[in-house]
This record gives structure tokens, sequence and C-alpha cells, in this order.
């Protein structure tokens, strides 16, 4: 298999400005409950492996706003 360099660092990009898009979205949503909204969907079951890497970011970037 041949990793290529742009299409990891087009995936990363993506994921950073999907967590950063949620995140913004859970502060509209929750104000100052965000971060415990964020932590709830990370517990369900049905997320799929993409959406997780996205609300472990989404946390990520709520705990460092805090």
């Amino acid at each position: 298999m041949i990793l290529n360099p742009l299409r990891l660092y087009r995936r990363r990009q993506r994921l950073l400005r999907e967590a950063l898009e949620e995140a913004q979205y859970l502060r509209r949503r929750h104000g100052d409950d965000a971060l415990l909204a964020a932590r709830d969907q990370l517990r369900r079951s049905e997320l799929t492996s993409w959406g997780r890497q996205v609300m472990e970011r989404a946390v990520k970037l709520l705990q460092s706003k805090v």
C-alpha cells in the first residue's frame, strides 16, 4: 500500500474543520454545558469511527476553550 501524503494532509484538515464546526455548534446550542453534551455524544454506541474522531477532537477543542 502506497501512502499519499497529500491525501493524509487533506483528511487531517477535514477532521480539524469538522471538529471545529461541531464544537461551535455545541457552544451555540448548549452554551456552558457544551463540553458535557460533547462527552454525552461521545458515549453513544452508534457513532462511526470518523464521528468518534471528530467528537474526540471537538472535546479537546472545548476543553482548551474552558
